[in-house]
């Protein structure tokens, strides 16, 4: 499953530099717990959770869909979409004033995942019954 591999393996990467920037955060406000009101700090912490929240199941739903012999292609583009939509997130989160046009792009491509890849885990898991 070199597909969920290579993307499982990017971020995890960027989940070390969202927590590392978390640190970062606590270490400069002085708070071990919470986010002390310190407003950096509070978007650090849900970069971090977002990625958390969001990119097992995408994990999930693709490894199962390469493993039951959906197109190396389609589970390709539907892994690199997730990817790219979670680096986007993750880096750009709080780092525009107002409305992100990063932000509406990487949620929705990662919900457009979410969704295609749910729908076409439930249409194989169909086929075996």
């Amino acid at each position: 499953m070199p597909i969920t591999l290579i993307s499982a393996s990017l971020l995890a990467l960027l989940l070390v530099y969202l927590s590392y920037d978390v640190t970062k955060h606590r270490r400069r406000s002085k708070t071990s717990l919470g986010d002390g009101g310190d407003a950096e700090l509070t978007t650090a912490i849900r970069a971090q959770a977002n990625l958390v929240e969001y990119a097992p199941i995408g994990l999930i739903l693709i490894g199962l869909l390469e493993q039951s012999m959906v197109s190396s292609t389609l589970v390709a583009g539907l892994a690199a979409v997730l990817v790219i939509g979670r680096f986007m997130h993750g880096l750009t989160l709080g780092k525009f004033e107002g409305p992100s046009i990063y932000r509406v792009i990487s949620t929705a491509s990662t919900w457009l995942v979410l969704l295609v890849a749910g729908i076409l885990g439930l249409i194989e898991a169909a086929a075996l019954l």
